[in-house]
């Protein structure tokens, strides 16, 4: 990921170059074509590996600079990039305002409308359908319609402008939104249309983010074999683009479906400790929080109860302390398993029920309250 941020500065610098070149020539201030997209690339690198307050400054700098060029467009685009930014570190980092990132978004959405630039419009309407998304899956907050409306628009705006980075990222958006309400077939139409233009274009990281969806769709349709062998090539792709704290993740969830075939598979196990230790090293809490609750998960199946409930007691802390009700429940579902395995009725139906009470004063979706009612019937406790 280094040399991406190198290549991306070398890029920046001479598209700024250019742009002091053709103020020069014609006397006026005219932006270079590709000073926006230049730095756009660098805020995506930076954002790779969550370094948000290096993305953030640079996009701020490149702001200025479009205005001072008087490229409305590439303001636009910026100001969206500087919002995807803060919407990613207002999940990681606890004290930030919503208000603040939400300025930036409509900003980013003004800008693009006045310039009647349709790769700018496409991009602003996806950042802000980005942050409302992660409002409703993660706090509860809003309704899906709005959500699915930006997307979308961004798909239709994106494809008159040729973008087909936007284009299949608007129909990977799509997807997730009918994933976390449940429509399975859906969203597996979306996610494999977006692969098959990440695939045509070469998009590496888009793939991995394709696969790893479709590999939860396959999961959940007992192919592990294909599951497995999804979560295997998103982990390459992610390793090939340098993608450090999305590795994290293509571990755990390759880990979640090796115990599936083997409960107390080695292979699992390192795969996790593997991803702690990465997402020790980048020091990003959203992947320490899943990295400890994955590795619980695989100490449950293994059956060592008191290992699980260290790892989960983190994750629940992490979760608690960056308000992720979505991770809360899940990891609560989990303390309620392990009292289970322990034989601790009275604490699996206070852990069980404290999942309930979060999941619909949160107003988590139908997909995360059928978890915890599904976990209480096995067990004969009626929730309703």
């Amino acid at each position: 990921m280094g040399r991406i941020i190198s290549v991306g500065l070398l890029g920046l610098v001479t598209a700024c170059a250019a742009g002091r070149v053709e103020q020069g020539r014609e006397g006026r201030a005219v932006q270079s074509p590709s000073f926006a997209a230049s730095a756009v690339s660098v805020m995506q690198a930076y954002d790779l590996e969550s370094r948000f307050h290096e993305a953030a400054d640079l996009g701020r700098f490149a702001i200025e600079r479009a205005r001072l060029l008087k490229d409305a467009a590439g303001e636009a685009r910026l100001q969206a990039e500087l919002g995807r930014v803060l919407t990613r570190q207002l999940r990681h980092e606890p004290g930030m305002k919503e208000a603040d990132v939400l300025a930036v978004l409509q900003r980013a959405r003004q800008l693009a409308e006045a310039s009647g630039d349709p790769r700018a419009l496409a991009a602003a309407l996806d950042a802000q359908g980005m942050f409302l998304y992660w409002n409703k899956v993660v706090a509860g907050r809003g309704e899906w319609e709005p959500v699915v409306t930006l997307f979308e628009r961004a798909q239709v705006l994106a494809g008159e402008a040729g973008d087909t980075r936007g284009v299949t990222e608007a129909l990977f958006h799509l997807g997730l939104t009918r994933q976390f309400q449940g429509d399975t077939a859906g969203a597996r139409g979306f996610f494999e249309r977006s692969l098959a233009l990440a695939r045509e274009s070469g998009d590496a990281l888009m793939q991995s983010y394709d696969l790893r969806h479709l590999a939860d769709l396959s999961e959940k349709d007992g192919d592990l074999d294909t599951a497995l062998a999804r979560h295997r090539e998103c982990l390459r792709l992610r390793e090939q683009v340098g993608f450090r704290t999305g590795q994290v993740f293509a571990l755990i969830t390759l880990a979640q479906v090796l115990t599936l075939r083997e409960p107390r598979s080695e292979e699992a196990l390192a795969a996790v400790q593997r991803a702690l230790r990465m997402a020790e090293e980048v020091k990003d809490p959203a992947s320490l929080r899943e990295s400890h609750a994955a590795l619980g998960r695989v100490h449950l199946r293994r059956e060592d109860a008191a290992s699980a409930l260290s790892h989960l007691e983190q994750a629940m802390a992490n979760a608690e302390a960056h308000q992720d009700w979505l991770t809360l429940v899940d990891v609560q579902l989990d303390v309620a398993r392990t009292h289970a395995l322990r034989g601790d009725t009275a604490h699996f139906e206070e852990w069980l029920r404290r999942a309930w009470t979060l999941a619909t004063a949160r107003g988590l979706d139908v997909v995360v309250l059928e978890d915890v009612e599904r976990l209480g019937r096995e067990h004969g406790i009626a929730l309703r």
